[in-house]
């Protein structure tokens, strides 16, 4: 194999290039070309059609400059308790396939919009509440090396897969998400509009020890004076008969859905607690992967954005943009679903390709053979047997070396060319 790849190289630098090396070349330029494809250019696309409206008119005050915040739910880094029992082998394919989609469409989000903010909605990893802090550390790393920190990144909201929920969490672990991604209950004013990120997954418990830093929180806000956008991982309580609008793909929103370390909408009490005592004009949510766009009772509208991993039971992940200027009293705002790359499409296509890639190799090994064969046949019926034999044997044996080396050049070419 190693002769194979070096004799390749000496050819290529003695101009002379045999119909094999041709062949494996081609092949390998294919491959370069369909990795770009899909890797660079079909997200980047994908995240060109997204746009920031244009809130800005004539009658805006210069000072009312425009906020375009990116808001990205559950990303979920799969590891071994999103598949348990799966196979490690096929468990690092799928975390890779995973994190590379999640990867590169964030960078092309990053690049195509420019956002001013970007703000997580929790649900950051898949076990952060179970697992032990080396673990933790490891899957953090991850996931910095997916979505780097920035003083615009906003990862502090927590999920109910990062710290648990309700009764069930346990204070050190939300210590831990705090220390590592910031403080759960925060306020902070952009250009005039109030952004409240609120542990709701913590208020929803029954405990003073896990509930009274997030209760405290709500109830210690200042009084209203500017507009106001909650963020909160667990969307509210709901009518159960609202239409989640076109874009979601479910039939319909699980209210009432509850299980192990999971509630779908907070109880109707909290919700309303919210909704009272925080006054917000707008609310955004995660938790359930799929889009939800209701109204609450007394006009508050609230979206709950889709999830950005193609690994949570949606087939088309998106993430939502959040365009706002405000006066400090008045805020005008849009907001819409942004689309990602459809997933596995590129993966069907590999698996293609390399069955064209090996069928192409076979053919190239067969008819190099017979030309070889051509004159040799004898009138011994017992040699033509022994020829036969020796035949299909190097042949199986000289595709299987083509296929292997072939194989090396494509992973060595998405690693070092593609792989970002």
């Amino acid at each position: 194999m190693q002769t194979s790849l070096l004799s390749l190289i000496r050819n290529l630098k003695l101009n002379h290039i045999s119909r094999r090396e041709k062949l494996l070349l081609g092949i390998f330029t294919i491959w370069l070309v369909i990795f770009y494809i899909n890797e660079t250019i079909v997200p980047y696309g994908t995240a060109s059609k997204c746009k920031w409206p244009s809130l800005t008119t004539e009658k805006s005050s210069t000072s009312e400059k425009q906020s375009n915040i990116l808001l990205i739910a559950d990303p979920q880094l799969i590891d071994n308790h999103t598949y348990p029992g799966r196979n490690e082998l096929l468990l690092k394919l799928s975390q890779h396939t995973v994190d590379q989609y999640l990867k590169r469409n964030y960078q092309a989000l990053q690049y195509q919009l420019q956002p001013s903010h970007i703000v997580f909605l929790g649900d950051l990893l898949d076990n952060g509440r179970a697992s032990t802090d080396e673990y933790f550390n490891r899957e953090v790393a991850r996931f910095k090396s997916i979505f780097p920190f920035g003083n615009n990144v906003f990862t502090n909201l927590p999920g109910n897969h990062d710290i648990g929920f309700g009764d069930l969490i346990r204070v050190a672990v939300r210590d831990r998400f705090s220390r590592t991604f910031g403080e759960p209950n925060t306020l902070l004013n952009i250009n005039g509009v109030d952004i409240i990120m609120l542990d709701t997954t913590s208020l929803s418990s029954t405990k003073d020890v896990i509930r009274t830093s997030a209760q405290n929180f709500v109830l210690q806000l200042p009084q209203k004076t500017s507009p106001r956008v909650l963020f909160s991982h667990v969307p509210l309580f709901r009518d159960i008969n609202l239409s989640c609008g076109p874009h979601r793909e479910s039939s319909h929103f699980n209210v009432l859905g509850h299980g192990y370390q999971y509630q779908n909408s907070l109880v109707p009490d909290i919700s309303k607690q919210l909704l009272d005592t925080i006054e917000p004009d707008l609310i955004f949510s995660g938790d359930d992967h799929d889009y939800c766009d209701i109204e609450h009772e007394g006009g508050v509208r609230e979206i709950t954005v889709k999830s950005m991993s193609m690994a949570m039971g949606i087939k088309y992940p998106a993430v939502q943009l959040l365009s706002f200027i405000s006066n400090g009293e008045k805020m005008q705002y849009k907001t819409e679903i942004c689309y990602l790359q459809t997933p596995y499409i590129n993966v069907v296509v590999y698996i293609i390709l390399a069955i064209i890639s090996i069928a192409i190799i076979l053919v190239q090994n067969m008819r190099s053979k017979l030309n070889m064969r051509k004159g040799q046949y004898s009138i011994l019926p017992l040699n033509n047997y022994q020829g036969n034999t020796v035949y299909k044997r190097r042949l199986i044996v000289d595709c299987f070396k083509e296929c292997l080396v072939a194989g090396i050049g494509v992973l060595c070419i998405y690693r070092f060319l593609i792989v970002k």
